[in-house]
C-alpha cells in the first residue's frame, strides 16, 4: 500500500509538472495574440468615433443649412408682400 501511493503522489507531481510547462508555453502565444485584439479594438473604436463625429458635422451642415435656406425664402416673401402692398 505504501507504494501505490508513492507512485500516485510522484505521478500526480509528475502531471502538475507537465500541465505547468505547458501553461507557461501557452502564456508565451497568449501575450501577442491579447496586444494584437487590444490594437484592433483600440482602432476600430477610433474609427468608429471619428465616423460618428463626422456624421454628426454633417449632419449639422445640412440642418443649419435648411435653416439659411428657409430664411432667405421668409426673406424674399416678405419684400413681395411689401410691394404687392405698397
Amino acid at each position: 500500500m505504501g507504494q501505490t501511493q508513492a507512485a500516485t503522489v510522484s505521478e500526480i507531481e509528475e502531471t502538475r509538472g507537465r500541465l505547468d510547462a505547458e501553461l507557461e508555453e501557452l502564456e508565451t502565444y497568449l501575450t501577442p495574440a491579447t496586444d494584437r485584439v487590444r490594437r484592433t479594438a483600440m482602432i476600430l473604436g477610433g474609427v468608429m468615433a471619428a465616423v460618428s463625429f463626422i456624421a454628426f458635422i454633417r449632419r449639422q451642415r445640412a440642418k443649419s443649412e435648411a435653416i439659411r435656406r428657409l430664411r432667405q425664402i421668409d426673406h424674399r416673401l416678405e419684400r413681395l408682400e411689401d410691394r404687392l402692398q405698397g
